[in-house]
């Protein structure tokens, strides 16, 4: 691994641009050297540095049959770790790419990139906040009351004014959001792309394309249905409350 070129090892694996980058090289820049040489030139050591890529090839995640079985709170909490990721990891490093990329490839493209990416993460990150401000803590606050740890005002008065139902039938935007950008890379397809940080580029859109839309379907089918049989069980609760008093 040490003697291959820093462009055959992205093209063997693109998230190892990704790990370079955090240890401040430039690996478009040091396509042709090896990666003892760019280990060398940063006084960066070696073994750490492939031990941190092979940790980020073999990064795991929960699937969403494994997640069925968590109480709300825990999806919630994997869900926010998967909103910081987005956001303060591949997000950002696309979007570095992409400004520091050379805009003589491919005009049109470079242009609709740069000006496409940054409407779609400010989007994209408006409306994990509001999933989070709104959903997110109306769903802990049902669960908490369902629990017996809080009191009935406060979820009293959020059920009248927030339906699950409602916030579930206007989901997914975000996978509407990517379809232009699918469009501008012709599906994300690398095999006539010469450039390596171009081919990085569309690698990463690619991954978060496809971690969104499982992002996604672990809302759709995991945390859904069971804020439903929370908000169900809590308006139950309500009425036999109401009744008994």
């Amino acid at each position: 691994m040490e003697n291959k070129s820093i462009e055959i090892l992205i093209n063997e694996n693109f998230v190892y641009a990704k790990v370079l980058d955090y240890f401040g090289v430039e690996y478009y820049k040091s396509k042709n050297k090896t990666l003892q040489e760019v280990c060398s030139e940063h006084n960066i050591n070696a073994d750490l540095l492939i031990e941190v890529m092979q940790r980020a090839e073999n990064r795991a995640s929960f699937e969403s049959s494994e997640l069925k079985n968590f109480p709300a709170r825990l999806i919630i909490g994997y869900l926010k770790h998967s909103h910081e990721l987005f956001i303060k990891d591949r997000l950002p490093f696309i979007l570095r790419q992409i400004n520091a990329i050379n805009p003589t490839l491919d005009k049109e493209l470079i242009h609709d990139l740069k000006m496409i990416l940054p409407l779609f993460v400010n989007d994209f990150i408006h409306h994990i906040y509001e999933e989070e401000d709104r959903l997110f803590s109306y769903i802990s606050d049902l669960e908490c009351f369902v629990m017996g740890k809080t009191s009935s005002a406060k979820v009293s008065t959020q059920i009248e004014s927030f339906s699950i139902q409602e916030f579930a039938l206007h989901h997914g935007d975000s996978d509407d959001e990517m379809k232009g950008i699918r469009g501008i890379t012709s599906e994300y397809q690398t095999s006539a792309i010469e450039d390596i940080q171009l081919k990085v580029i569309f690698k990463e859109l690619q991954a978060f394309d496809q971690e969104l839309s499982k992002h996604a379907h672990i809302e759709n089918h995991v945390l859904f249905p069971k804020a439903l049989l929370l908000e169900k069980q809590a308006k139950e609760k309500l009425n036999l409350m109401y009744i008994q008093n």
